[in-house]
């Protein structure tokens, strides 16, 4: 069962946790950067994979997080963390990363395809225009 915190609910499993053989079974979360709300959640060991398309993980805390070949199309991750994540063939398309921190972040095959990118900072030119630098996106050593 994946929880979207005040969203509705989207199954991934309808297997039920119990004391018994399923206690064993992991659950892992995504909070804010504050560590205090509970974004979203998971009943597995990895987020690599997984569909979290149209989640609302604005000003998520997904520092260094695996999350390779997820769908995160359509999802809010406003002003998130992303730094050192790995999004390798991710799907972000039509993603909302308005803000995002996506520095050192590896984004090999990943589809950022209508995703929105606008810069965490608000220096802006004599225009009003904010320049973004891609450099930093998608950098690691080989």
């Amino acid at each position: 069962m994946i929880d979207y915190g005040n969203q509705s609910e989207k199954k991934v499993s309808s297997r039920p946790c119990t004391n018994d053989s399923d206690s064993e079974r992991q659950m892992i979360h995504i909070y804010d950067k504050k560590g205090f709300t509970k974004l979203f959640s998971h009943d597995g060991d990895s987020f690599k994979g997984l569909d979290i398309s149209n989640a609302l993980l604005s000003e998520a805390n997904m520092i260094q997080m695996d999350l390779r070949g997820a769908n995160l199309s359509y999802a809010d991750l406003s002003n998130a963390d992303l730094r050192m994540a790995n999004l390798s063939g991710a799907n972000l398309s039509h993603a909302n990363l308005e803000g995002a921190d996506l520095s050192g972040a590896i984004t090999d095959g990943c589809d950022m395809t209508d995703a929105i990118l606008t810069a965490a900072t608000t220096a802006a030119d004599e225009n009003g225009d904010i320049a973004i630098s891609i450099d930093a996106i998608g950098k690691h050593n080989r």
